[in-house]
């Protein structure tokens, strides 16, 4: 758990906060009042922001250098396809002008002309032949063609995904100048920037090294036994109930929290809570200390799920940055499928309230959107 690494960190968040509390240095000004323990907190966290958002942004250039690699390879296909679509067009040419130009006319009447029936089977074979062939240039024109459309598509939309990467980019480089100027002016006017600074960098070597393993862990460790859920469920015939074409689960709490301890022990000492909508989990473990609160609502697209919307986690008291929330749950799923746990069924509503998360499935009917027809 590089118990070495945190206590130095502690050690040296004590040793900061006994000297701003202790008289001022030279360089500080007999009027100046030193940070307090919330101040720290907050540049800290601040700091923290800031490397998130850059890996955020670090993260986003590969994904755009992808997507142009991918449209150049895209474009290149295009063209190798419209140079085929010209072969097969003269192709095409060439089969209508031998229709109209009396080919045809010459193999029908070489066809009643045989001597024999050997001949005229010999040359039905070779005219089924021909037209065949003509077919299947015809057709593989029209695939070829069909084929192109799809690329096409597909090249819109890497085009526009393209776009929102670019619009996100500068959005996540825009928060980080503020905050970093944020945590510049506070770090210039304290006084004692040379300890600040070096107290930021252990922080974040601590965050990078230890606090986001730590989360990660937790949220791969949940990812698996939400995995698990379905089946666990369907034999807690105590928590699903049938009636008719409806399904409805009634999970408490209690009754997940041991679940959880039963897949994994590093949830002995976290627990989730349900109430007011809202999922709530926290968890302390020696001087390790994570809380996590989201919803769950119901999606269709691109599979109908259950998903967990995370809104917040706190670690260690420091709230981390929504890209870091938000790249979380794009590696680690925590929603809940349905269909896993009964066939055919189709979620249309869920509930987190008085320690009770409660779904009710319906079979074969799509959840109702608001404004449908009953």
């Amino acid at each position: 758990m590089h118990r070495p690494r945190r206590n130095r960190l502690a050690a040296l968040l004590a040793a900061v906060m006994i000297i701003w509390a202790a008289a001022p240095g030279p360089a500080l000004a007999e009027d100046e009042s030193a940070m307090s323990d919330e101040e720290v907190r907050e540049l800290l966290e601040k700091s923290l922001n800031i490397a998130e958002l850059d890996k955020e942004i670090e993260r986003i250039a590969g994904q755009r250098k992808e997507t142009a690699g991918k449209i150049q390879a895209l474009n290149d296909s295009i063209a190798g396809l419209e140079a085929e679509l010209d072969l097969r067009r003269e192709r095409v040419g060439d089969v209508l002008r031998s229709w109209y130009m009396g080919e045809r006319d010459v193999l029908i009447q070489a066809i009643f002309s045989s001597d024999s029936l050997s001949d005229l089977l010999a040359m039905l074979d070779y005219l089924d032949e021909m037209l065949s062939h003509d077919k299947f240039t015809l057709e593989t024109y029209r695939k070829q063609r069909e084929d192109w459309l799809d690329e096409r598509e597909r090249l819109i939309a890497e085009e526009k995904r393209l776009e929102e990467i670019e619009r996100d980019l500068r959005l996540q480089r825009e928060r980080v100048i503020r905050l970093r100027a944020e945590v510049d002016g506070i770090i210039n006017s304290s006084g004692d920037s040379e300890r600040l600074r070096l107290l930021i960098a252990e922080w974040l070597a601590w965050w990078e090294n230890t606090g986001l393993p730590e989360v990660e862990r937790h949220f791969r460790a949940l990812a698996d036994a939400m995995e698990s859920l379905p089946g666990w469920l369907a034999e807690r015939k105590d928590l699903v109930k049938q009636s008719g074409f409806t399904y409805t689960v009634r999970l408490p709490e209690d009754d997940l929290n041991a679940f959880l301890r039963e897949q994994n022990p590093l949830f002995e000492s976290f627990a989730f809570r349900f109430e007011d909508g809202v999922v709530s989990a926290y968890g302390r473990r020696e001087d390790l200390e994570v809380e996590i609160a989201g919803s769950y609502t119901i999606e269709d697209e691109p599979e109908h799920v259950v998903r967990f919307h995370t809104e917040k986690i706190v670690f260690n008291g420091f709230a981390l940055p929504d890209t870091t929330i938000r790249e979380l749950e794009r590696r680690f799923d925590l929603g809940f499928y349905p269909q896993l746990l009964v066939p055919l069924v189709r979620a249309t509503a869920v509930d987190a309230d008085d320690g009770v998360l409660t779904v009710e499935l319906r079979i074969g009917l799509r959840r109702r959107q608001s404004g449908d027809a009953e």
